[in-house]
């Protein structure tokens, strides 16, 4: 069974990147959003070694979640 996170279509995404020294992928890319349904804040995050790496990722998550579909992990 695979661990899909869906990101709903039409809920206001928050984005950050926090770089963390001193770990093999510094930079941590984090979305977040209120659930519609569960009313829960859910977030998914990926550390990238670069930033450029972690915009280009929450750049894939906000156009899946434009789009409609669900991601774990884009490209």
């Amino acid at each position: 069974m695979s661990d899909k996170t869906v990101v709903p279509v039409g809920v206001r995404l928050s984005t950050d990147i926090e770089y963390r020294p001193n770990r093999s992928a510094p930079y941590r890319a984090r979305v977040r959003w209120f659930d519609p349904v569960s009313k829960r804040r859910m977030s998914l995050s990926e550390g990238k070694h670069d930033e450029d790496q972690a915009r280009q990722w929450l750049r894939a998550i906000i156009e899946a979640a434009e789009a409609g579909l669900s991601r774990s992990s884009p490209p």
